[in-house]
């Protein structure tokens, strides 16, 4: 939706809302957010099928909050028009995203690792085989491979030939392994990057996690993807002390170090080229060659 598309919505359906004061977000790739007086979210898919996704959210985040997991999650209230779903709507956590402002060091208050370990043991620990739970698994083997077919056709034409190879032993080496993996499966967030933690900068803390439209049934150590390559791998393994699942941190750590830490950036050059967004393409790789180069030792 556009901006005016969104507040033209929101006045119809809350006529009773005096609104004051409005932020506009529509850079994301799911959703177009609609901020109202710096209090209350309004979020709409893009897309109508995301629609029966933000109510999978719904009940996942109902289930959560039974944990009561020490960082904030949104409380869903689904909005309407003419009796079709259009959104959800819920209060504003106090804070800004990660991405929208200078990354602070998070080691610097070491209560942001613990509340994060928190929110994943708990989150982790949800019962897949509840009939309340009907999330599927999107990260098969053939998303990896067909991850790994679209990098090669929308990629290789822009980048040189030791990252050429460099990537294709990252891929093959994960495509081979990933079938004989015996990780147990966990409901997991799914997208836990930057742009979706919560950063209070007033208590100098993380405060809350957001956007669970890429919940699904894999494997936990995904959910430390996004941490070991927005914010390191030091900040990963205090991530990881606080942490309590079904296996070992240095078996989740292996994983995320050998693969799921260093593919978050092929996400976004493919998104880049999809949209015909200026990359610089000598630099677009340093981060991964310098963590691939961690994978070796």
């Amino acid at each position: 939706m556009t901006k005016n598309e969104m507040l033209r919505f929101v006045k119809n359906s809350f006529p009773d809302l005096t609104i004051n004061d409005i932020q506009v977000n529509n850079r994301g790739w799911d959703n177009d957010i609609l901020i109202v007086n710096e209090k209350i979210v309004f979020r709409f898919p893009k897309s109508n099928n995301l629609l029966s996704v933000i109510v999978e959210e719904g009940k996942l985040l109902e289930i959560l909050r039974a944990k009561e997991p020490l960082l904030h999650i949104p409380n869903y209230g689904f909005v309407y028009s003419d009796n079709e779903l259009k959104g959800v709507t819920y209060s504003l956590i106090e804070g800004k995203s990660l991405n929208q402002i200078t990354i602070p060091n998070l080691r610097d208050n070491p209560v942001n690792a613990r509340v994060i370990g928190d929110f994943l043991t708990k989150l982790h620990s949800l019962d897949v085989s509840s009939r309340e739970i009907t999330l599927k698994t999107t990260h098969t083997l053939s998303y990896w491979e067909d991850l790994y077919s679209n990098v090669t056709s929308a990629l290789y034409p822009f980048i040189n030939k030791q990252q050429v190879y460099d990537i294709d032993h990252f891929f093959t080496n994960f495509i081979e392994v990933f079938p004989r993996l015996t990780f147990k499966k966990s409901v997991i967030h799914g997208d836990l990057t930057a742009s979706n933690i919560i950063y209070n900068q007033e208590k100098k803390g993380i405060s809350g996690i957001i956007d669970f439209t890429d919940a699904q049934i894999g494997d936990p150590a995904f959910d430390f993807a996004g941490l070991y390559w927005d914010f390191g791998p030091d900040f990963t393994k205090d991530v990881l002390h606080w942490y309590s699942g079904n296996e070992t941190s240095n078996s989740l750590y292996n994983r995320v170090k050998a693969f799921y830490g260093l593919q978050p950036v092929f996400h976004e050059l493919l998104y880049a080229v999809k949209n015909r967004q200026q990359v610089n393409w000598e630099t677009a790789l340093e981060k991964f060659s310098s963590l691939y180069e961690l994978t070796k030792k």
